[in-house]
């Protein structure tokens, strides 16, 4: 009886660890409830001309969507870039028309510590500089590593009467050392879509 009872106990002791390794495979190529993302292949980077609600165009992904605007009038417009399913995420956009010489500078600012907001989490925060005088396109691209809400935030203006301030939010528990692969992807698309920005006359 305790040999049968024993042998028993080692088959279910041997299926519930099958059990365990095969969903630890499906987590090396899946994205899972836990929300990280691991193992990942993307599709090959190529890019469509958009054009906002408010006055600005600029390239995204083709596995990207520019999302119905939301809030919008002549002054202010709030619009959203989805990422695609691969990514589960958002870039968000914020449109301001500088309506003040004074505004600009609030503006900034106002950019500025939206970054160092996440400064007690991020292990580190680089940035580019964005000076494009044909385009008229000027701002700064941060950079943020570590476990935080959003790595990569940005600012674009005309130095006269546009402003946009947008986010990366992806949809998932910051976890920078899973995220890096994604992270990397995302990077080349944002720079393509800042690269290629231009106002829009009203």
């Amino acid at each position: 009886m305790n040999k049968s009872l024993s042998l028993c106990l080692s088959l279910f002791l041997l299926f519930i660890v099958s059990c365990n390794d095969d969903e630890s495979d499906g987590a090396k190529t899946l994205r899972g409830q836990n929300s990280t993302f691991l193992k990942i292949e993307f599709p090959d980077h190529n890019y469509h001309l958009e054009e906002g609600a408010a006055p600005f165009k600029f390239k995204i992904s083709d596995i990207s969507t520019l999302k119905t605007p939301v809030n919008c009038n002549e002054y202010y417009c709030e619009q959203e870039i989805y990422l695609g399913r691969e990514i589960d995420g958002n870039i968000n956009l914020f449109y301001k028309k500088v309506d003040h010489p004074d505004s600009l500078a609030r503006l900034i600012n106002f950019s500025n510590e939206e970054v160092d907001f996440h400064k007690m989490k991020a292990s580190k925060i680089e940035y580019d500089q964005i000076i494009d005088k044909d385009s008229k396109v000027y701002g700064t691209l941060f950079e943020l590593k570590g476990d935080v809400a959003t790595n990569f935030q940005f600012y674009l203006t005309d130095s006269i009467q546009n402003f946009v301030r947008g986010e990366v939010v992806l949809n998932c528990v910051p976890n920078y050392d899973s995220l890096q692969h994604v992270l990397g992807y995302i990077k080349v698309d944002l720079e393509e879509m800042i690269n290629s920005f231009e106002w829009l006359k009203d």
